[in-house]
């Protein structure tokens, strides 16, 4: 039943109207046994005491924020500190007109996205204040929990914690955690118990209750409240013997096994005591009346020493990993007893594990460093939870980011730094993780520093940082992952740091959670692996029978056996030592264990005319094969078109994409120059001036540029966000390009806010150059369409359909103004082709599907390389940057010239963060007078239908034989997946036997009549 206003249960309760901190209600001195307040007069204001507010975490009071002191109703979705009927005489069928009518009043506060919650703005407490709890003892709190809104599916977690002080700044949580949301409407009494945690304080005492953590769940979130607020008390009769302890907690943090903490101690004092007080330490820790004396589990206090305040010294020496916790017992006859909450960690130097369990602001040791935007890596109650099996449930605590907060994608680069390692005693030093990744966004990464000085900015001066090979979870799996056994031999004897690098965007933004961290010293090594400096090798063009080299390094480690290096294609060849070539090369456990070999591959074409594929497998037992994927040709680039479309990923925004934008633009120019293509398509081109200026220095000259005059929220050059925006841009090569014309297709402004502005990413729409274009004596025309799709922002469905409905649009509009004309499709489609990179949906169709289905009048030149696992950007496991032709351009294309250019990287320094995130697109076309050769012209005559293929294939040769024929299989890589012998049709029955063991990719199928042999590539769905 409800409470009068202010209930006095054996005294009156005096109050004392002293101005709180930032803006809250006047404080309360306590009087009597008790304080109520049952909230049935905040139509006027908040009570006395109380205060509303926001941001509020363990470390910080939080901002106050204003009471709506209007009725309003549960369901009202406005975010805000409010006035509501209380959940006692009402259920959740009342109306707003009863909710209004009541006179039973809770103080309550609805959350949104924008308001108290979310990683920056999580925080909502209901805080009260008292002067101080001077000669009390023994408080008790009791309050009801309500939860309003039974349509709310988010669910809020509660607590109840406590500071002193004028201006606290460390709060600590009593008792269990409650919640409010789930779709529930309920009341829910609440008890604390403060022990003696509040007892005899001579300062300002704060009593929160608080949810410091975001939301949890999707949808509304709760409507949550509070009545009936109850403290109670002791007051002990003035004559009483009484002890008294501060503070009543001391943390030790890690320790290691074996040794002593530094010294913490508290002030133990008594009053009318009668006898002799006895301290008690739990075990593990020990107690000493002074710093320096001997420390033991007990002391003994006289009467008469306690009359003034005494120094307790604690220590603790752990025995066992892990953490421990207990109480320091202060007992005298007729007194209260008084503890004092001690907690510490074992450590095992040999096995450092860091479970974040008691998470804290210090974050269990390491460190937060922010580099740009607000969001940082901090506790959460959401870790590993190593009972389930399914990787899905959560328990506390763990350590986690997430870029999105206030209902948008904010850019931030976040750091999370261990402490200081030393690994010298260490046989093999295996770190170990779990993580978590929700939602899409830029996957982390993992460096090592043995030169970091342990604070400050990782990225000063003079500090430098290796990249780690390490596995992560999918990109929005959000499945607990365990990386295990990342070895960190190479850095022992050395102080060591590691770092997990979190960076989002303002287009995406992932939730990354880790936790369960261990360095354990192990016995034995971990498995073999082999580390390498590239993983695919392109020699471009070199003329028949000319030959050309490159070089890579690969670094074994914990070789067991020999390695070898196998280079298939007949055209590759490897080498040890830069002179003696061959198929392959071995090198010894002696030889190359822990050590960085160069090897040199040559290319040695013979044919003219044609393009190259091959493979290195590295091998070596026990270690995960490893492959570097070879290609070259023979087609002068004289003789042929060369396309390529390339993300340069904020190319020189002051805001965002790499910070050094002179290395950025130097880098830019240095990869140019070296691929010297015909036409490039760019996207996410900021600095225009900056384009030109690398434009103007290509080699050769007669290159000159276009840039979109449009962009995302930018109507025209003339709008403020234009020199902001990311835009689009073409530089050609004016020798080869004439009649140019530009335009644009869908484009509207935000004004008129048609629906394809909507789709096209908020105006970004596709960029068109149209061109005649000779080469080798021949006039093609061609059009090209650069576009710079959605991104899969949250709401990833959104964006998929708003994607989708681009795709599909284009494609109409190319169908109905463009059939049977030389059209090619390029850019940033950010989905891939074979499925989408979107997760959480009912299909896994790619959202260009009206292109990849429509076989008959298009070609997606990159969906073999999609299918035969590569990628095109930096972090993702997906090609995103795509080319689609027309049918009618497929036959210019130049056979397997479709690269994407990985190598580049190997030109600049640190790729991924000075120049761009994505890796050039490349495709090569001929027409006019080539000559081709006789090999040519009997691949052109080789049948294999149809391709793309299913469930049944079949191959047609231009010659009549009766000769026994060899068949050869081969996967993109080179590796040989299938083999047959006999007539033609002996041929088809064996492949169509062994075409359901083969995966879905790309194939290349060989048939030899020993006077031809024929090369046709296929594609297996």
């Amino acid at each position: 039943m409800k409470h009068s206003l202010l209930t006095i249960r054996s005294a009156v309760v005096a109050f004392t109207m002293l101005c709180g901190i930032q803006g809250a209600s006047a404080q309360i001195t306590l009087t009597g046994s008790s304080f109520t307040e049952n909230f049935d007069q905040i139509g006027t204001g908040l009570p006395a005491g109380f205060s509303v507010r926001t941001g509020a975490k363990a470390g910080a009071l939080g901002e106050a924020a204003t009471l709506t002191t209007a009725a309003t109703a549960w369901n009202n979705t406005s975010g805000a500190f409010k006035n509501f009927a209380s959940a006692t005489g009402l259920t959740s069928a009342a109306d707003p007109t009863a909710q209004s009518a009541s006179t039973n009043r809770a103080l309550g506060v609805r959350q949104t996205g924008s308001f108290a919650d979310g990683s920056t703005n999580a925080g909502p407490a209901f805080v009260f204040q008292v002067a101080n709890t001077s000669a009390r003892t023994g408080f008790k709190l009791n309050f009801l929990l309500q939860s309003l809104d039974a349509t709310s599916t988010r669910t809020t977690t509660w607590r109840v914690d406590y500071a002193t002080g004028a201006t606290p700044t460390a709060f600590t949580p009593v008792g269990a955690t409650f919640t409010t949301g789930n779709s529930t409407f309920s009341s829910t009494p609440v008890a604390v118990d403060f022990g003696n945690q509040l007892d005899n304080i001579n300062d300002v005492v704060w009593i929160r209750i608080v949810a410091p953590d975001p939301t949890t769940g999707s949808n509304n979130r709760p409507t949550s409240a509070i009545d009936d607020f109850s403290l109670t008390w002791n007051t002990p009769a003035p004559d009483a013997p009484t002890l008294t302890v501060s503070p009543n907690s001391l943390s030790f943090g890690r320790v290691n096994l074996a040794a002593t903490s530094a010294t913490s101690s508290y002030t133990l004092t008594g009053a009318n005591l009668t006898g002799a007080t006895t301290v008690t330490a739990p075990s593990g820790f020990s107690v000493s009346k002074t710093a320096t004396g001997t420390f033991g589990s007990t002391l003994s206090y006289a009467a008469a020493e306690l009359a003034t305040a005494q120094m307790v010294y604690v220590r603790f020496a752990p025995t066992v990993a892990g953490p421990v916790s207990g109480t320091i017992t202060n007992t005298s006859a007729g007194a209260a007893d008084q503890t004092v909450a001690v907690t510490g960690t074992g450590i095992d130097p040999n096995n450092l594990v860091f479970n974040f369990d008691e998470c804290t602001a210090a974050l269990g040791g390491w460190a937060q460093y922010s580099v740009t935007g607000a969001q940082t890596w901090a506790c959460t109650p959401f870790g590993h939870d190593a009972t389930d099996a399914t990787g899905k449930a959560s328990k506390p605590n763990g350590i986690q980011i997430n870029g999105f907060a206030s209902n948008t994608n904010v850019p931030n680069e976040d750091w999370f730094i261990s402490p200081a390692f030393n690994t010298s005693t260490f046989a093999y030093p295996l770190l170990s993780f779990w993580s978590r990744a929700a939602f899409n966004g830029p996957p982390l990464k993992l460096r090592v520093s043995t030169n970091y000085s342990g604070t400050g900015n990782p990225l000063a001066t003079g500090v430098t940082w290796t990249d780690l090979d390490v596995s992560f979870p999918a990109i929005g799996s959000d499945t607990w992952t365990q990386t295990a056994g990342v070895d960190l031999s190479e850095y022992k004897g050395q102080t060591t740091y590691v770092a997990f690098i979190y960076t989002s965007s303002d287009e995406e933004s992932a939730r990354w959670t880790l936790d369960d961290i261990s360095l354990t010293n192990s016995a034995t090594p971990p498995a073999p692996l082999l580390t390498m400096t590239t993983r695919s090798l392109d020699f471009g063009y070199v003329a028949a029978n000319a030959t050309a080299t490159q070089t890579f390094t690969v670094t074994p480690r914990n070789l067991t056996a020999p390695f070898t290096v196998t280079a298939t294609g007949a055209a590759f060849q490897v080498s040890k030592d830069g002179t003696t070539f061959g198929s392959s090369a071995t090198y010894t456990v002696e030889e190359a264990n822990n050590q960085t070999k160069t090897l040199t591959v040559r290319f040695r074409p013979t044919q003219n005319q044609q393009s190259y594929t091959g493979s290195l497998a590295l091998a070596s037992t026990n270690a995960p094969s490893v492959t570097v994927t070879l290609s070259g040709n023979t087609y002068n680039t004289a003789n042929t078109l060369e396309v390529v479309n390339w993300n340069v990923e904020w190319f020189g925004s002051t805001q965002n994409g790499p910070s050094n934008k002179d290395q950025q633009q130097a880098n830019v120019r240095t990869i140019l120059n070296s691929l010297k293509a015909d036409i490039y398509g760019l996207v996410e081109v900021v600095d225009t001036a900056r384009l030109g200026t690398i434009v103007r220095q290509l080699p050769g000259g007669g290159y000159t540029y276009r840039v979109s005059d449009f962009g995302s929220y930018t109507d025209n050059a003339q709008d403020p966000d234009y020199a902001s925006a990311q835009k689009l841009a073409f530089v050609y090569n004016t020798t080869l390009f004439k009649n140019v014309a530009i335009s644009s297709l869908f484009r509207c402004t935000q004004a008129e806010n048609c629906p394809e502005f909507n789709y096209w990413s908020s105006g970004r729409f596709p960029y068109l150059l149209d061109a005649d274009v000779t080469l080798n004596g021949a006039t093609q025309h061609f059009t090209f369409v650069l576009i710079h799709a959605k991104a899969n922002t949250s709401p990833t469905s959104t964006s998929y359909e708003r994607r989708k409905n681009a795709a599909d649009g284009l494609k109409a509009a190319l169908d109905a103004n463009y059939k049977g004309k030389n059209v090619i499709i390029l850019g940033d489609f950010n989905d891939d082709l074979d499925q989408t990179i979107t997760t959480g949906l009912s299909t896994t169709a790619t959202s260009y599907s009206a292109f990849t289905t429509d076989v008959a009048n298009y070609t997606a030149l990159t969906l073999p390389l999609s299918l035969a696992g590569q990628r095109s950007t930096v972090g993702y496991n997906d090609v995103i940057d795509h080319v689609v032709i027309t049918k009618a351009t497929e036959p210019l294309v130049v056979p397997n010239s479709t690269e994407i250019l990985t190598s580049v990287a190997n030109l600049v320094t640190n790729y991924g963060n000075t120049t761009t995130d994505h890796y050039p697109v490349q495709t090569r076309y001929t027409f006019g007078v080539t000559t081709p050769t006789k090999q040519a012209l009997a691949n052109r005559q080789f049948e294999v239908y149809p391709n793309p293929v299913t469930n049944a294939i079949r191959l047609n040769l231009p010659e009549q034989t009766a000769k026994t024929l060899q068949l050869r299989v081969l996967a993109v890589d080179g590796r040989q997946v299938a083999t047959g012998t006999g007539s033609l049709e002996q041929l088809n029955q064996q492949l169509n036997q062994g075409l359901g063991q083969l995966k879905a990719g790309m194939y290349v199928i060989q048939v030899n009549s020993g006077t031809q042999t024929y090369v046709k590539r296929f594609i297996k769905q």
